[in-house]
């Protein structure tokens, strides 16, 4: 006996703005405990935590720092991803293209785009991080730029580490968790309500891709992030299997946290944010048709009908 989809019949707007309120509702849910838990688990005061966060300074701060990403991350993008599809579809595995397994070749192809479009999107860094805003928005700028530097400092204080358990630990945080939570909300649903609701599954892609990157608030990476937002979305719809995608997700992040630790003991020494760039031309227009024909190849050997492509 299936259960019943209390909400199945709603039209797509509807399942949008059911999707953006329990977003948000669990959002708000898992700050608001994870700050309560890691007041009890650390045993400190939540003022003492809001210090943790903005400005960590020993081992215990950054502790607490991974505990509420991953409470965040579950809350933001897990929770409300399966309470939305069981309030919307009678089989939640299927709604989520969860149901089978996906085929080797687009597996080893989809992790081969991650790395072929990095010279490209090393450019699109390069020119991101050039971004400036007129005059009378400077405050608006310097605002921007303040966010990235604490990003890009909290990202160095999270995945410092000198031990394989504690990479380990990174990894299952920053790779594991956000391949399967973001993977879930931003192409598993949010890309299929926009085709829905444009008719159009070029712009539900972009559309997904530009908020899957807009979310992640930091501005001077807005480019490649989209680009890798693209990258996923249409592995997705050329695949119609969210497996691809989350696995290729899970590469993208786990490699970064690879590199850093690499590079922060001394093993290597290209740090992560120029880890495959350059500045040579040809590579950078060769690193975009390479990763466009890889892309093609996933699409003629899946021949996927799961989505209009027209």
């Amino acid at each position: 006996m299936k259960r019943t989809a209390f909400l199945s019949s709603i039209s797509p707007l509807g399942k949008m703005i059911l999707l953006l309120g329990l977003v948000l509702l669990l959002a708000i849910v898992s700050a608001l405990g994870g700050l309560a838990f890691g007041a009890l688990l650390f045993d400190v005061s939540i003022d003492e935590l809001a210090g943790f966060i903005s400005n960590p300074q020993d081992d215990k701060a950054v502790n607490f720092i991974k505990f509420y990403q991953l409470i965040n991350q579950i809350g933001i993008f897990i929770l409300p991803v399966f309470l939305y599809v069981f309030l919307v579809s009678d089989n939640s595995m299927k709604y989520l293209s969860l149901d089978n397994m996906p085929k080797v070749i687009s597996i080893l192809v989809g992790g081969m785009v991650i790395y072929s479009i990095l010279p490209f999107n090393g450019f699109l860094d390069e020119l991101n991080s050039k971004f400036t805003l007129p005059d009378t928005l400077s405050g608006i700028e310097e605002w921007m730029r303040n966010k990235e530097a604490q990003a890009k400092q909290l990202t160095e204080v999270f995945l410092k580490t000198n031990t394989i358990s504690g990479l380990l630990v990174n990894i299952i945080i920053v790779a594991i968790v956000p391949a399967i939570g973001e993977e879930l909300l931003f192409r598993g649903v949010l890309l299929k309500l926009l085709n829905q609701i444009t008719k159009n599954i070029h712009v539900a892609v972009i559309l997904s891709a530009v908020i899957f990157s807009a979310i992640h608030l930091q501005f001077y990476g807005f480019l490649p992030r989209m680009v890798l937002g693209m990258v996923l979305g249409y592995l997705f719809v050329f695949t119609g299997n969210l497996w691809v995608p989350i696995f290729v997700h899970f590469l993208n992040n786990a490699s970064s946290a690879v590199i850093f630790f690499l590079h922060d003991n001394g093993y290597i020494k290209i740090p992560m944010e120029e880890f495959g760039t350059t500045q040579n031309t040809v590579y950078v227009i060769g690193s975009l048709l390479i990763s466009l024909w890889l892309l093609s190849i996933i699409y003629q050997k899946e021949g996927s009908d799961r989505f209009s492509l027209k």
